[in-house]
């Protein structure tokens, strides 16, 4: 088949040519048309649940709101996992889908399985919006100079003028506001003239919310023509709401003495004004209040051009905002990275080809050869772009990585392809000329046709197994490797055709042909190599007594080496998220959260520091009040100084004492979220029933992670007992005067907590009416006590009732329906699988409380588990390897043979690693793995060129299987050259945005691929010499026609 593909292309010139033309228009469309971002999708498919309850304690969300959906929820087709949380007032079900599934299917699976759910008939829960976990693309804020512009007006102009505008963008799916205050017109009631007017809460709940809406009179004619009838009773200020006549309702005991003598006003009974709800949440821009707006981006919106969308949207509001008023645009944008990231792999990319091109060039010193081989790279290039755009894949750091290190591989094919024809066309013009040119170049690249496609085969097989990494890994790391195959089978098709082609059209002019003869390279490569050969020959024993030696020395190396799961990202930011005790308020959280961000903003290298406290209303997020998450952005120029950086912030945390801190960066910590479901790279989820138990085991386990120096700041999910107060209805009492106790707890939960009226339209504006107690009767304990009942001869609270400050849980949290305690850290150290385990190991020597159990996640579950995953399905390759190898040689011996060079990529490999810093990661595992099919094709050329010496000529002696090995040492060097200085780009500069999962898999490969290649040039030839003689003489062993 391959035999008919290089003639027809030969006999089809001008085709080929055509199609390679269009290879070129397409895949230039393709790249300006795909879309753009830092990495491939690892948005795990998410639908948020959210069920508010208003009052409930955590204890009864729990046990009525919570269960029940999860309840309804697991079990859903498709569900991956369940994580819930209860809190005061709230539910939160957050149902992680297979990957890949649709979003829209799996909304509408658990819309359905919602409404089996029992949940109280005043609860309506309610669906998220369609977000990712990479979506939140800018921090954009907006800040005062103006001392006229209150916090008020600045969460007004978010909330109504900026949001809108931003919701408006295409791609944008939601737009969440922190800071600032939220603007309500306030009814702050008087108990003790209520109980005077017989007036109760629900009869200012009822007439109140119909007094603010305007009414309809249908439609009346008159003269031809129709007039809409309006009644119009809103107030369009807080003046007119306070002249609002109130009539007590008729109860059975009838109106209070003296109610019906003058009209009752709500001036009478209420203080009303306009003024600010209660906080919970707030934000700070570089140290001054302001209103900060998160802009998150739907999952197949592209990041770069949803940012220029807004950028425009912003900078067109500017001008219409109030004198003083500034939005920033600055204050984290997902877009720096990107662009820092795909910059460095672009440059890469352009460095790692000039450096193939200066290889080819000192190998063949001849320009035309040179261009037919370096036309493999762009084919290859845009033939994966037209694949890529096609099958839904974006332009990222990954794809584009996968293409960096692909591009030595590249040009493989064609180098051996365009070699072999350039000295078969020397040969035939220094002998008999009566064949014709074509044909030579048509012999000459069927030739080596088949150790072409089985040295790709090889290499494409042993690559498969990173397709097999589940989860985030997984989906980084299979965008990588189907851009190095898609681009390597293309490739194949470019040498198979257009190479031929262009051989034929460029070599075959006499002239050009006989030209050159080897270059001083090459002449200089052969006398080196060829003594080195003859030496192994004759000490072969020699020769792996020192290989095996190195072998053991590289295994040393590896099992001292530390261990991690991917390597951290260099995102020019980092996070920082401060958790005060429970039951601290917002103001005082802010202000603590203030001053931490203070002192990072004095850390030279650090540009801008913003932070939020607190929880918006539509936040996906369960945070409470003690709750900052902070955004430091660092200076430009300073991508190579993260670690100096966050080391230094960690000292400045380390200096706070009273709170607990996480310190990480946003994707990372997003990443770490996907992985365990809190931000975190160790994570140890307690299990159990009862908090007491769950809390002394997590106890336990943070005291063995003290006991580790490179584990950091461990913390423990803070479900604990907080203070509350209590007020416990004496039903006795109450009976004595003749109310009811559900009756005065509806009262008082309208009053305390406060009871939405209704809504009035000011402007673009939307103001809420909220109807509550006045503040004196809210201040304090004491003076709870002394709140009357609004109710007709009803006693005060405090005789009616037992007032006492008591401790209640204030949060649960579920997974899969069970209650669970997390434990998270972070990690400062080299090998995180080991010093989780000795954590594990002494735990396991402990006695935990009956009934609960320990889950070990995160970064270090996620790396062992991918570690072993990958050993096996490694093994598994090297099965397929050598199944390949026997099929085209016939013979277990030469199959052995090519095989013994596989180990010996460990050795440069495990040097590599041990001189970037000593930690192996999983990239560095991928690199090994994709070695195995670069170092058997060395194997195939050498040995396959002696089989066919040796068959040609009858003998086999030293000095031919020396000479083959010349014959073939400038394709083996070359192909290898080009691979490993391909790389040098990735491997300067490793830590710079981008280059994180790309450098340890270069450092790997240009390591192994050193180490195989030289040891392959010379153990190859003197194996194959000492097992070989019977395979070479045998008719039925292939040889691959090299």
């Amino acid at each position: 088949m391959f035999d008919r593909i290089i003639s027809w292309s030969l006999h089809h010139r001008a085709v080929v040519l055509l199609l390679a033309l269009g290879v070129v228009i397409g895949g230039v469309w393709s790249l300006a048309t795909m879309k753009v971002d830092i990495l491939p999708d690892i948005n795990k498919p998410t639908v948020a649940v959210f069920a508010e309850a208003p009052g409930l304690a955590a204890d009864e969300v729990e046990r009525l709101i919570l269960a029940p959906l999860e309840t309804a929820i697991t079990g859903a087709p498709g569900v991956d996992r369940v994580r819930g949380t209860a809190s005061f007032g709230l539910a939160i079900v957050n149902v992680e889908f297979a990957w890949g599934s649709d979003v829209l299917r799996n909304r509408q699976i658990i819309q359905e399985r919602m409404a089996r759910a029992r949940v109280p008939e005043n609860v309506r829960p309610v669906l998220g919006p369609v977000t990712s976990i990479m979506g939140e693309v800018v921090w954009a804020g907006l800040t005062s100079s103006n001392p006229k512009i209150d916090g008020m007006q600045l969460r007004t102009l978010a909330d109504w003028t900026v949001r809108p505008a931003l919701l408006r963008i295409p791609g944008v799916a939601d737009v969440i506001v922190m800071g600032g205050e939220v603007r309500e017109w306030q009814i702050q009631l008087n108990a003790e003239q209520m109980r005077r007017y017989g007036l109760q809460i629900e009869d200012i709940e009822m007439q109140v919310g119909k007094a603010l809406q305007n009414k309809s009179g249908g439609i009346i004619a008159q003269g031809g023509k129709e007039y809409p009838i309006r009644i119009l009773l809103a107030p369009t200020d807080v003046t007119q709401l306070r002249e609002l006549a109130i009539t007590p309702m008729e109860r059975g005991g009838g109106m209070t003495e003296g109610a019906s003598a003058r009209v009752i006003r709500l001036a009478d009974i209420a203080t009303v004004r306009e003024g600010a709800s209660p906080v919970r949440g707030s934000a700070t821009i570089d140290g001054q209040p302001g209103a900060i707006l998160r802009i998150i981006r739907q999952p197949e919106a592209e990041t770069l051009r949803v940012t220029e969308a807004v950028d425009r949207t912003l900078d067109a509001l500017a001008p219409s905002l109030p004198t003083g008023v500034q939005i920033r645009h600055d204050l984290f944008r997902q877009e720096w990275f990107i662009r820092s990231g795909l910059g460095n792999v672009l440059e890469a990319l352009r460095d790692g080809t000039i450096l193939v091109a200066i290889v080819l060039i000192l190998f063949l010193m001849n320009l035309r050869t040179t261009v037919i081989t370096l036309t493999a790279l762009p084919l290859s290039i845009l033939v994966t772009a037209i694949v890529f755009r096609f099958s839904g894949f974006s332009v990222n750091v990954m794809t584009l990585g996968g293409l960096a290190v692909a591009i030595g591989e590249l040009v493989d094919d064609a180098i051996v392809d365009v070699e072999n024809v350039y000295r078969r066309l020397r040969e035939w013009r220094a002998g008999d000329r009566s064949v014709s040119p074509l044909r030579v170049v048509l012999q000459a690249s069927s030739e080596v046709r088949h150790s072409i496609v089985y040295a790709t085969m090889l290499v494409a097989i042993v690559f498969l197994p990173v397709f097999a990494i589940p989860g985030v890994e997984g989906r980084l790391l299979a965008s990588l490797g189907a851009a190095y195959l898609v681009a390597l089978v293309a490739s194949l098709v470019v040498s198979l055709s257009v190479t031929p082609v262009m051989c034929s059209l460029l070599l075959t002019r006499q002239e050009i042909a006989a030209a050159h003869g080897e270059t001083v390279v090459v002449r200089l490569v052969k006398r080196l190599v060829a003594p080195g050969v003859r030496w192994c020959i004759r000490h072969v024993r020699v020769l792996l007594a020192v290989i095996a030696i190195a072998l053991v020395a590289s295994g040393g190396l590896y099992w001292y080496s530390g261990k991690e799961g991917i390597p951290p990202f260099n995102e020019g930011s980092a996070t920082v998220i401060v958790l005060m005790p429970e039951g601290t308020d917002v103001d005082t959280s802010n202000q603590y959260a203030s001053r931490v961000e203070a002192a990072v903003q004095q850390i030279p290298g650090v540009r801008r520091v913003s932070h939020i406290t607190g929880r918006a209303g539509n936040d996906a997020h369960e945070s409470g009040a003690n709750f900052s998450e902070m955004q430091v952005i660092f200076a430009p120029g300073t991508e190579h100084e993260r670690e100096r950086l966050l080391a230094a912030i960690q000292r400045t945390l380390d200096a706070f004492p009273g709170a607990s801190f996480s310190l990480g960066q946003p994707i990372t910590h997003r990443v770490e979220m996907l992985l365990s479901g809190v931000r975190a790279p160790i994570v140890v989820k307690v299990f159990g029933d009862h908090p007491a138990d769950m809390q002394a085991a997590a106890a336990a386990v943070i005291a063995e992670m003290e006991k580790v120096r490179t584990i950091k700041n461990p913390v423990m999910q803070k479900d604990v007992v907080v203070p509350e107060l209590q007020i416990a209805m004496d039903r006795n009492r109450l009976a004595d005067a003749g109310l009811s106790a559900g009756t005065v707890a509806d009262a008082m939960e309208m009053g305390l907590m406060g009871a939405e009226v209704g809504q009035v339209r000011l402007g673009p504006a939307s103001v809420n009416v909220v109807a509550r107690y006045d503040a004196q009767y809210r201040g304090n304990t004491f003076a709870l006590r002394d709140l009357p009942l609004p109710f007709t001869g009803a006693p005060s609270v405090g005789t009616a009732a037992d007032v006492r400050v008591a401790g209640g849980q204030n949060r649960y949290s579920h997974e899969f329906g069970k209650r669970v305690l997390t434990v998270s850290a972070n990690y400062q150290g080299t090998d995180i699988v080991g010093d989780v385990e000795t954590v594990r190991t002494a735990l396991a020597q402990q006695q935990l409380p009956m009934g609960v159990t320990l889950s070990f996640e995160g970064t270090y579950k996620s790396q062992k588990e991918n570690s072993q995953r990958l050993a096996v399905l490694f093994g598994v390759g090297l099965i397929l390897i050598a199944g390949i190898l026997y099929a085209a040689f016939r013979s277990a011996s030469i199959t052995a043979q090519i095989m013994l060079n596989i180990p010996t990529v460990f050795i440069g490999g495990m040097v590599g690693i041990w001189l970037t810093g000593g930690v192996i990661n999983l990239a560095h595992l991928v690199g090994f793995i994709s070695l195995a099919g670069i170092v058997s094709r060395n194997g195939i050329m050498l040995i396959g060129r002696s089989l066919s010496l040796a068959r040609a000529e009858g003998v086999f002696t030293p000095e031919l299987v020396v000479r083959a090995t010349l014959d073939r040492v400038v394709p083996v060097l070359m192909t290898s050259l080009v691979t490993a200085l391909a790389l040098v780009p990735l491997l300067l500069a490793g830590g710079a945005p981008g280059k994180e999962l790309l450098h340890p898999l270069a450092v790997v490969i240009f390591g192994g691929l050193l180490s195989s290649t030289l040891i392959s040039l010379f153990l190859t030839p003197a194996l194959f010499y000492r097992f070989g003689r019977a395979a070479a003489l045998r008719t039925d062993v292939g040889s691959l026609g090299l």
